[in-house]
């Protein structure tokens, strides 16, 4: 399939519109050493993702005193966001979008309150049209639960929205849903997680920004 133009980009945020691994590790680490002094390493908190992070620090430490957990999670996270960043080239890309009328969302598996925390942070938040987080959603990625809430509010086809994430989660809510996808390889974490799956991929995000101005995926590829 050929397109000029979608009308619809689903945006992932970790790992697609700013890195924030490391703030992500460190927030982790920051309740686990506070609380069961034990540090896990990063491939052992990525095992935890899908479901937003409230729930995966739930299944670590368990409901005592989770208010509090949470709160000093949330505190550490707020305090520590200047170790995040957009990857360069992203709010040049939004801008573009906007322009040439194109919608935006985002679904993200991260939780409500640090992804508004995120997107504040950042002067990302009001660039886009639906915010669907993990914390919203009954059915988490791969699951195409928010995809789909996002054609549905913005009442686009399946065929005219493109998926744009970092893991296979993301391609795997794609393809459930029926829209295009592309791999964003940009960020480190990624790089060989597509090494065997037949989509667009692309290295940067001036890459990214050609496939989505002008519409450029056929048969999979740029």
């Amino acid at each position: 399939m050929k397109s000029k133009k979608f009308d619809l980009v689903i945006f992932d945020l970790d790992g697609t519109l700013a890195d924030t691994s490391q703030l992500i590790f460190d927030s982790f680490n920051f309740v686990m050493r506070k609380y069961k002094s034990l540090e896990l390493t990063p491939r052992e908190i990525m095992s935890y993702f899908g479901p937003p992070e409230e729930i995966a620090i739930k299944n670590i430490l368990g409901d005592d005193d989770f208010d509090t957990v949470w709160h000093d999670y949330l505190s550490f996270y707020e305090t520590h966001l200047w170790q995040s960043r957009l990857f360069a080239g992203i709010p040049e890309l939004t801008k573009d979008l906007k322009r040439s009328g194109i919608h935006m969302a985002i679904f993200t598996g991260k939780g409500s309150s640090t992804t508004e925390l995120t997107l504040k942070y950042h002067g990302l938040k009001e660039m886009f049209d639906i915010i669907v987080t993990g914390s919203v959603v009954a059915n988490h990625k791969p699951n195409p639960e928010g995809v789909q809430l996002a054609l549905r509010q913005l009442a686009v086809e399946s065929s005219r929205a493109v998926v744009v994430g970092d893991s296979l989660s993301d391609y795997k809510a794609a393809s459930s849903a029926g829209t295009h996808f592309v791999a964003a390889l940009y960020d480190g974490l990624a790089k060989n997680r597509f090494d065997d799956i037949d989509c667009v991929k692309v290295s940067s995000v001036e890459e990214l920004s050609i496939v989505l101005l002008d519409g450029s995926v056929q048969n999979g590829k740029r």
